[in-house]
């Protein structure tokens, strides 16, 4: 598999992971879901190889991009 980022946003079973851009070096991750009836929201900034790391992990887990 080739190691690519894209930005945008992956989804599954009400779980979403956004990918955006900082510059070229730098990635920022957003996630979303629900825990016991509350949402969750958090947001990390992280060098664009732990973001390919990331980002594969949950595409070989089946998440689909949507965006």
């Amino acid at each position: 598999m080739v190691s690519l980022n894209y930005s945008g946003v992956w989804i599954s079973e009400g779980h979403s992971i956004s990918f955006y851009s900082l510059d070229e070096d730098t990635m920022e991750i957003t996630e979303n879901y629900r825990v016991k009836g509350k949402e969750v929201n958090t947001t990390q900034k992280v060098n664009l190889q732990q973001a390919i790391d990331y980002q594969e992990r949950y595409i070989k887990l089946g998440y689909d991009k949507i965006s």
